[in-house]
């Protein structure tokens, strides 16, 4: 619907009301600054941020903050817990905590939680600024095993998958709401072997393998089909 209140510029009178006294005046009246957030507030929502943005605000350079970067990424697919039930949000909870103390444990990143009817999803980023590691990949691998023992702890079945690779890793969305996340085929690849890993299995890729360190043995499976690769992708378990 047309309001009319929208057209007060265009029935003023030129004669009287000039560009410059208008613009002056609503240059006076301007209060949008006073309600903005101050970085001397950022500290409140700290934990809210990831380490990356957060950085990248507090040194006034978040155009910075989307980059191409090699990663290793963590695919965790989650069952066996009712979050309908009466306790089910305080496991949860607690599983979630678990999780987040092993993956800060070794320095990465948890970059989503997700619960639906599918069961629960987590996404885990080791490579991320300002926690950058030569060993990521065997830091990733180390920390799946972790996870393992969090669910069979929680009497839970995880499945995991770890990739390694060239990402983008920056904020996707619009001005209004935006989000940082990871993107790109070797992100991808993780979540397929993930479907594909058994109940409290890892799978990783061929490159996860060949950059982890020499305390971690892997054993060469069958090559497996997933969807958006062309042909069988190797696959190990550590």
């Amino acid at each position: 619907e047309e309001r009319p209140d929208y057209h007060i510029l265009g029935r003023m009178d030129e004669s009287k009301y000039t560009f410059p006294t208008i613009k002056y005046a609503t240059q006076l009246y301007d209060t949008r600054q006073d309600n903005l957030f101050k970085l001397t507030e950022l500290n409140i929502i700290r934990r809210y941020i990831p380490s990356s943005v957060f950085k990248q605000i507090e040194a006034g350079t978040l155009q910075y903050v989307n980059e191409m970067r090699n990663i290793s990424v963590i695919f965790v697919k989650g069952s066996g817990l009712d979050v309908m039930s009466e306790r089910g949000p305080k496991q949860a909870q607690d599983l979630m905590a678990s999780v987040q103390k092993a993956c800060y444990a070794h320095e990465g990143t948890l970059n989503k939680f997700l619960i639906d009817d599918k069961g629960m999803l987590f996404l885990l980023v080791f490579g991320l600024p300002p926690l950058v590691h030569p060993d990521d990949p065997t830091r990733a691998i180390l920390a799946s095993m972790q996870f393992v023992d969090v669910f069979k702890r929680f009497d839970l079945v995880g499945r995991f998958g770890v990739t390694t690779g060239r990402s983008y890793c920056g904020v996707c969305g619009s001005a209004k709401r935006r989000e940082y996340t990871v993107l790109g085929d070797c992100v991808n690849l993780s979540a397929r072997l993930m479907t594909n890993a058994p109940p409290l299995g890892i799978l990783c890729d061929e490159e996860t393998s060949r950059h982890s360190t020499g305390e971690i043995v892997y054993t060469a499976l069958a090559p497996i089909k997933v969807k958006g690769k062309a042909g069988p992708i190797p696959i190990f378990r550590p």
